[in-house]
């Protein structure tokens, strides 16, 4: 009786936290992102937190924009928000998604300074690779620009300054569920 009461518990538990996953899985199934990486499920969901605050009719958020002084890649810039209006970076946003959430908030941070260094010392060689058909300009980041960090659940107490709703347990699941969904042929797949 007792392993029975057990059991039900476990596939409650269990179907409590796909309930919660399952906005997010029929948000992103048909993306057609790749998932391998472990930061792109990070960086999806984050993208979904940021459309709730910058709706898609007024600005456009691109994920994994690479940029450099001309020769080798210096960088990637997680997420980016822009004004379709006005064309200028509202909002770039580095997304870690790690065990270590301290490591993550200095690797963040690291990103951000390396970026904000090279747009004050080389903004003529500041060159970034094209991105959903999106050519960007040094000139379209300004003293306007906001910079974030953000992480899984539990960042903000850390010092990241926002946090997904999932934690990061969450986040492999819905990521192993999409990958499983990708190689059923049942989601969109990464071209």
């Amino acid at each position: 009786m007792r392993s029975i009461l057990f059991l039900v518990l476990f596939l409650f538990v269990i179907n409590s936290g796909a309930a919660e996953l399952e906005p997010y899985f029929e948000l992103l199934k048909q993306s057609g992102v790749n998932y391998e990486p472990d930061g792109a499920i990070c960086e999806q969901v984050a993208k979904l937190r940021y459309r709730a605050e910058y709706p898609e009719a007024q600005f456009l958020i691109t994920t994994g924009v690479e940029y450099s002084t001309g020769g080798q890649t210096l960088g990637e810039l997680d997420i980016l928000v822009i004004d379709r209006a006005t064309e200028k970076v509202v909002l770039v946003s580095e997304v870690k998604c790690w065990k270590n959430v301290e490591q993550a908030l200095d690797k963040a941070k690291s990103q951000r300074q390396r970026f904000l260094w090279n747009l004050e010392k080389h903004p003529r060689q500041m060159q970034f690779a094209p991105s959903e058909d999106l050519q960007l300009k040094v000139s379209q980041f300004d003293a306007a620009t906001a910079y974030r960090s953000l992480s899984q659940m539990g960042g903000l107490e850390k010092g990241f300054d926002a946090e997904l709703e999932l934690s990061l347990s969450e986040l492999k699941q819905l990521r192993m569920q999409l990958l499983k969904c990708q190689a059923w042929g049942e989601c969109q797949r990464p071209q």
